[in-house]
């Protein structure tokens, strides 16, 4: 190719370079965040806050947990504060909500006095699918919800003395 058409081509390869789709940052929303309990929680039935965003699916009791837009939100700031390198998922959805927190070593739920909840939660990419289903703690403090991803052990627990159960010598007998 020669430097005259190249020179002429060059208006046009910087008008596409300007077209080429930019990773844009995510906004981080800054607090604070409100604390809302749905007026009561019927299986089946979306519960919505005052302000008309919504819980999660599936509630066990009627206590303080995050809306949907106060989860993305602590998922924002918790991947803002993370190191950069891996590409996260672009936004989270809450399933069920259950109060207490999981517990990462032993996988046992705790309950706390605050506003403590664990919920099942679907990372989602850009285009709104889900990516994988995962266990997330969240927490309200300083009038900001904040989430902690939880990864339990997912072995099964090993007996201690392998001993075998003892057989019912009458278990042929009807009754």
């Amino acid at each position: 190719m020669t430097r005259k058409r190249l020179f002429a081509l060059l208006p046009l390869i910087a008008t596409l370079a300007g077209c080429a789709a930019r990773e844009e940052p995510p906004i981080i929303p800054a607090g604070p965040d409100a604390l809302y309990v749905p007026e009561r929680v019927v299986p089946g039935r979306l519960e919505y806050a005052p302000d008309r965003s919504t819980f999660a699916p599936i509630l066990t009791e009627r206590f303080a947990y995050p809306t949907q837009p106060e989860a993305n939100a602590a998922y924002l700031r918790l991947i803002a504060a993370a190191q950069p390198g891996p590409a996260y998922p672009a936004s989270v959805w809450l399933f069920g909500c259950k109060p207490g927190a999981l517990d990462a070593q032993t996988a046992r739920i705790a309950r706390y006095h605050g506003p403590v909840v664990h919920c099942a939660t679907d990372f989602l990419d850009r285009g709104g699918r889900r990516l994988r289903r995962e266990t997330a703690n969240f927490y309200y403090d300083n009038h900001i919800w904040s989430m902690q991803p939880v990864y339990p052990p997912r072995t099964s627990v090993a007996w201690r003395n392998r001993e075998s159960s003892p057989k019912d010598f009458w278990w042929w007998l009807p009754g």
